[in-house]
């Protein structure tokens, strides 16, 4: 009897053991599809690309692709908005599974995170307050304070220290009297719009972030201007926290997700819905 339950005890052990082992050993992808549900880091200050509507909920660009990515995965979408350097440091610790907020597959990031093809691409642009007439030209932003947000493309291409895959880097040959870092690019678009020279000279974000400041108002009125053609282009892409073991079938799947949307004009009408443009590039 002793024998008999010593066996059903190895058997049960062994059973238990090799099933652990198959739940740990699950992919990102099969653990969404467990789950059924999505967990998608996105910005919640950074209009059009994702911001709070009037019913504390969630819209915009990114957020409309992360629901249409959600939805031809088969499962449910679940927003966190943690904050943008927690996002690109890595080591997310399975707290959202991809980040869907407009960011740039730069080197550095690259050592963190995984990405995905690019699903839109972004024109950066400088502009100053409306009542400014002494800063015409970019070179008339030399020895000027620049706000930025921190940890993005704009405030390393402004340290010159950007580099981004199949993208020409050309610097300007000024240098900003100092630069203002930001949490997120409304800071500092609302720090601007305060006065000419009151806090800020300058901001430097995206074109499509600028264009809606202005257009919108801000809420409390947004005085702003774009100075200058766009430096540079950037790709955007989806990203994945690189730690997370068997992420690729992941990056896989999402691929597969953004070419069906690119195919069939899906990322077009919501850049056109949200941006008024089509930044969308063919792939």
């Amino acid at each position: 009897m002793k024998k008999l339950c010593w066996t059903f005890a190895l058997i049960f052990t062994a059973v238990f053991v090799l099933t652990g082992s198959t739940i740990a050993g699950q992919s990102a992808l099969q653990e969404i599809y467990a789950a059924k549900t999505i967990v998608v880091s996105t910005d919640a200050n950074y209009a059009p690309q994702s911001y709070l509507n009037d019913k504390g909920e969630l819209e915009g660009f990114d957020v409309s692709v992360a629901k249409e990515v959600a939805k031809r995965m088969g499962v449910a979408v679940k927003f966190i908005t943690p904050d943008w350097d927690l996002i690109t440091a890595g080591k997310w610790g399975k707290r959202w599974d991809i980040s869907i907020g407009s960011m740039t597959p730069t080197a550095e990031r690259k050592n963190a995170l995984l990405f995905t093809l690019p699903y839109y691409s972004s024109p950066a642009q400088f502009a100053v307050h409306k009542d400014n007439t002494v800063i015409k030209t970019l070179a008339d932003l030399a020895g000027k304070r620049i706000g930025i947000a921190g940890e993005t493309t704009n405030e390393r291409y402004l340290q010159k220290d950007l580099s981004i895959e199949d993208v020409k880097i050309v610097y300007q040959n000024w240098k900003p009297g100092e630069l203002k870092t930001y949490p997120t690019d409304a800071n500092h678009i609302e720090d601007l719009s305060l006065g000419d020279g009151l806090r800020l000279d300058a901001i430097f974000s995206s074109k499509q972030t600028i264009a809606e400041a202005i257009r919108s108002g801000c809420g409390n009125g947004c005085p702003l201007k774009m100075i200058g053609e766009p430096p540079y282009y950037e790709p955007l892409s989806f990203a994945l926290d690189k730690s997370r073991a068997d992420s690729q079938t992941l990056v896989d799947k999402l691929n597969e997700v953004i070419k069906s949307m690119n195919e069939d004009g899906t990322l077009v009408k919501l850049s056109e819905k949200f941006y008024h443009t089509n930044l969308v590039p063919k792939l």
